[in-house]
């Protein structure tokens, strides 16, 4: 009952600001805004057929929905679970990526399936889901809007080196100590919030064009809604 609260009547301190729209930056990440808008190009349709784009839209937009709520629902559990065992006490200062598993191995223990690795694996999961989605995005737009015709493997080349090459140069350059590595991720997270508007507007703007969507563009509630 607590967590449904919290969710419709969010309260936030002015020390968990950040935190909160870090949270929306990695939730909804800009890049993905692309990457859920290339699903037109995964079915073959004729644009002349108005059934068929209008049933091909309803299962676009269950896909979106579909990655959406998941990514909601994996970062409210992780957020409830922290909360449930630490909200309060004197480890929630200190807890960061680096430490948060032996934190809930102290916490929980480590019984049949130890929390620790399953920790592990879970950031090693959202680690690749995040690399992998953002080369995705990253080729979409070379081949879409920049209208860049290369190689597959030229462009999976220039992409992923795009991704991996700054990463490992920031971790570097911040790996002086723990603390530093899990404030930078906070503040990465709030820079993709900060550009989420930049990625949406314009896509909004396209798809309440007549002149670009014709009968399917978006009304006005949807628009302002969004």
């Amino acid at each position: 009952m607590i967590l449904l609260v919290g969710i419709l009547i969010p309260r936030l301190g002015s020390k968990t600001i950040r935190q909160a729209v870090g949270v929306v930056g990695c939730v909804i990440m800009p890049h993905n805004v692309f990457l859920h808008s290339a699903l037109v190009q995964s079915r073959k349709i004729d644009p002349q057929k108005k059934a068929r784009v209008q049933e091909a839209l309803t299962y676009y937009s269950i896909e979106s929905s579909v990655a959406l709520f998941v990514s909601f629902m994996i970062n409210l559990f992780v957020t409830t679970v922290f909360a449930k065992g630490f909200y309060g006490t004197p480890q929630a200062s200190s807890i960061g990526l680096v430490n948060a598993g032996q934190y809930l191995e102290e916490k929980y223990g480590g019984g049949l399936f130890p929390i620790l690795y399953i920790w592990g694996i879970g950031l090693l999961a959202a680690g690749q889901s995040s690399t992998i989605t953002g080369t995705y995005a990253g080729q979409f737009i070379m081949g879409g809007f920049l209208n860049l015709r290369l190689k597959k493997w030229t462009r999976a080349l220039i992409t992923r080196s795009f991704a991996i090459i700054p990463t490992i140069i920031v971790a570097i350059i911040f790996n002086t100590s723990e603390a530093s590595l899990d404030i930078l991720n906070e503040w990465l997270n709030v820079l993709q919030s900060m550009q989420i508007p930049f990625a949406l507007i314009p896509l909004l703007t396209l798809v309440a064009k007549e002149q670009v969507m014709g009968v399917f563009k978006i009304g006005p509630v949807l628009e302002v809604n969004c």
